[in-house]
């Protein structure tokens, strides 16, 4: 039976301003865990179990031996190890994640090193993803989408105001705790703000999900905030409709088909959203970045949600 936890969606790499789909043979991605149930990182957390993998690195589940609390431990994959620049880039991960501090945020609590692997504890979540709630539920009740299109906003907002791009904001990387409490995480393919992509360097830069990039992520552009507004604008119309704004049959051409396709209107599904919200959806849904809103608090108040 296949594990549920490994099944991530597409990831999309960028080498030399080329994009190839993650599920190619040519893209790194861990076949065995690093850990296993049982094993102790840092001399401090045991394992208890696995979690997720993704572009740079792996999560568990596991006990703090020393606080006796329960935490996310984050820690770079096995298969990177030795790629030039990884255990740097991993670094500047945790660097990033470490700005920003909110309420909507996933906490970063310890950094810690085990041999030669570095790693990072954070906290851990109760409740679903919104991917997993639309997969189940689909198009959402309007006033089950406001709460949670709020603290999204609030939350990419105190990482813009950190000068940090998430650049990778999706469904799966929004969590839904049962008090309402909504967790933006999962910082892994952040980058610092103006960060240009395309660089050439030996390791290369995960720039997002094909379904939720912006236009500049597809092309090799400059990310900025209104990088993570066009995703949000995704997030918002997909919670809406229960679909995706574009299709494509393959990561590559549902990638490129915000570049040559028209702004969908969520209206025209939905007859009762407030057309005001339907020209905020199509706003961050821009493809030219000047013509998107300029911060996540100015959509919030087009919103009417703060």
């Amino acid at each position: 039976m296949r594990d549920p936890l490994l099944e991530v969606a597409p990831t999309v790499a960028a080498v030399g301003g080329t994009i190839t789909d993650a599920n190619s043979p040519g893209f790194l991605f861990p076949i065995d865990r690093a850990l296993s149930a049982g094993a102790t990182l840092g001399g401090r957390y045991a394992i208890t179990r696995f979690i997720a993998a993704g572009g740079m690195g792996e999560v568990y589940e596991a006990r703090d031996e020393l606080l006796r609390d329960i935490v996310a431990v984050k820690l770079l994959r096995a298969d990177l190890l030795r790629k030039p620049g990884a255990q740097e880039r991993f670094a500047d991960e945790i660097k990033l994640a470490r700005k920003v501090t909110h309420t909507n945020v996933c906490r970063v609590f310890e950094v810690g090193l085990d041999g030669e692997r570095v790693f990072y504890t954070m906290e851990l979540h109760p409740g679903e993803t919104l991917a997993a709630r639309l997969r189940r539920d689909g198009a959402m009740p309007l006033d089950q989408v406001k709460p949670i299109a709020r603290q999204v906003l609030a939350g990419i907002g105190a990482a813009h105001a950190a000068d940090v791009v998430h650049a990778d904001l999706k469904p799966s990387n929004v969590l839904l705790e049962p008090k309402g409490r909504v967790i933006v995480t999962d910082f892994g393919l952040a980058l610092p703000c103006c960060a240009t992509l395309a660089c050439r360097c030996d390791m290369p830069h995960l720039v997002g999900t094909p379904a939720y990039m912006a236009p500049e992520q597809v092309t090799g552009g400059t990310l900025l905030d209104g990088t993570d507004l066009f995703a949000f604008g995704v997030i918002l119309y997909e919670m809406i409709t229960g679909e995706l704004p574009w299709r494509g049959a393959t990561a590559i051409e549902l990638a490129e088909a915000r570049l040559v396709g028209e702004r969908p209107s969520a209206r025209a599904m939905r007859p009762e959203v407030d057309p005001i919200w339907d020209d905020v959806i199509r706003a961050c849904l821009a493809q030219a970045r000047e013509d998107r809103p300029k911060r996540a608090a100015e959509v919030a108040h087009a919103l009417g949600l703060g």
